[in-house]
């Protein structure tokens, strides 16, 4: 029945006001969900503290998707298909968070890739933008074929699709670590990991804004989100991964550091800063301790919001100046000054400085890895120095310098837009006040 609902819904998307109904109806879903937010129920949708986060941030995300493309509506810019792709996007995302078996968590994940492809052909920007889709698919599909392979091969193994049936181990080294490659494989590619990261900057720099913050803010999380909700299967089975994974997110987020201070786009450099933070996660998880676990999603959520934020504010100055090379846009001070606040204290979040939950994310996934191997000191302090090197090269690169006199009648930010900045900032600076690291 609930899924008949949900097909009308999608279906009679006629009238603009239907999106923001559904917006409300799945709000009120994930409310009623959290009730049974701390364990996973036998039926076909659950939640636990997990997924409620994951779920919620979605929700919050979309809204300011909603928001950031009032230009669209002022346009007339095949608005109402707009807003059925970002419902579509949504319901996709809610049931790939609330999914309580692995068939159909593997269908909703693989699924949100026809919303976020459709925003980056129909909504994008240049022709490259074809190009930027078919690395995506290619990516993602060529990566998720070993995930079905395992999950078919679970089910054989335990009899069953539910995640309640997984709390196993098998006695064969060999199968555990057939099992644990082939299913981390997909979620290294949607992290994504360095090696596999190719997409993410092709799909950014072509996609709209607010297919940016959809991508920075939510899919980037179903990564991490798909690897934390496997990881705790294996019950540390494979703890001999855990040098594997905490070098491979180390090494290729520091190597991926470098490579923002070599960018002269501003979505390019922010695209590659995502990389970095989610190579740094990638290595809390590694090290398969509390600590690590809770700290990521602590991480996933900082990250999302503040990703989010620089890319609307690049969305801002694309608007305005109708380029993204930070050789136009710059002394951004002067030309924008009330808009610079903002720069800055999204960049302060970049790079992890204190008052945003950024800090305390960080924080726990360094002492995690410390944990792990006390050899990674040098490797961490080379990582967070050069995380504040390309967040202040983003800052200072867009608002010092000679203004480039073509932008000089550039107006300041509109009420919409600080609107979309302060929800952004709001939930960044007051979820600190609710850490816990022993609630998961």
């Amino acid at each position: 029945m609930f899924l008949v609902m949900m097909g009308l819904m999608i279906m009679s998307f006629s009238k603009e006001f239907m999106a923001y109904f559904m917006y409300l109806i799945f709000i009120m879903l994930s409310w009623l969900m959290m009730y049974n937010s701390n364990i996973i129920s036998n039926s076909f949708l659950g939640s636990d503290t997990l997924s409620w986060f994951m779920i919620f941030l979605t929700f919050w995300i979309i809204m300011l998707m909603l928001l950031s493309s009032h230009g669209y509506k002022l346009s007339n810019y095949f608005y109402q298909k707009f807003c059925s792709v970002l419902m579509l996007m949504m319901t996709l995302l809610f049931l790939t968070f609330s999914a309580t078996d692995l068939l159909s968590f593997y269908i909703f994940f693989e699924g949100s890739l026809i919303p976020i492809y459709l925003l980056i052909v129909g909504w994008g920007y240049q022709p490259e933008r074809l190009q930027a889709g078919i690395y995506l698919l290619l990516y993602t599909i060529f990566a998720s074929l070993p995930l079905l392979i395992s999950i078919f091969f679970t089910s054989k193994m335990v009899g069953g699709y539910s995640f309640t049936l997984l709390n196993f181990s098998f006695e064969t080294p060999f199968w555990v670590s057939f099992w644990f490659f082939f299913s981390m494989f997909a979620f290294l590619v949607k992290l994504p990991a360095f090696y596999v990261h190719l997409w993410l900057p092709k799909a950014h720099v072509e996609a709209p804004v607010a297919g940016s913050m959809m991508l920075a803010g939510v899919l980037l999380k179903l990564g991490c989100y798909g690897m934390m909700r496997f990881m705790g299967f294996f019950e540390g089975k494979v703890a001999f991964a855990s040098s594997f994974l905490v070098s491979l997110g180390l090494l290729g987020g520091l190597v991926v550091s470098f490579i923002c201070l070599r960018q002269v786009d501003l979505k390019a450099l922010i695209a590659y800063s995502s990389v970095s933070h989610m190579g740094l996660a990638l290595g809390g998880l590694g090290s398969w301790g509390l600590w690590g676990y809770s700290s990521c999603l602590y991480t996933c959520v900082a990250h999302g919001l503040c990703s989010s934020g620089l890319f609307f504010l690049s969305g801002v100055v694309y608007e305005r100046s109708g380029s993204r090379s930070m050789m136009i846009n710059k002394g951004m001070l002067e030309v924008m000054p009330s808009m610079s606040f903002w720069w800055f204290m999204y960049c302060i979040g970049n790079m992890a400085a204190p008052v945003v939950l950024n800090l305390v994310g960080e924080l726990g996934l360094l002492g995690s890895i410390l944990s792990f191997s006390f050899f990674t000191m040098t490797l961490l302090m080379m990582f967070s120095f050069m995380g504040a090197c390309y967040s202040l090269y983003l800052f200072s690169s867009t608002q010092h310098g000679a203004y480039y006199s073509g932008i000089r009648s550039m107006s300041d930010g509109l009420v919409r837009e600080y609107l979309i900045l302060f929800l952004h900032f709001f939930p960044l600076f007051f979820l600190i006040l609710e850490v816990d690291f022993m609630t998961f």
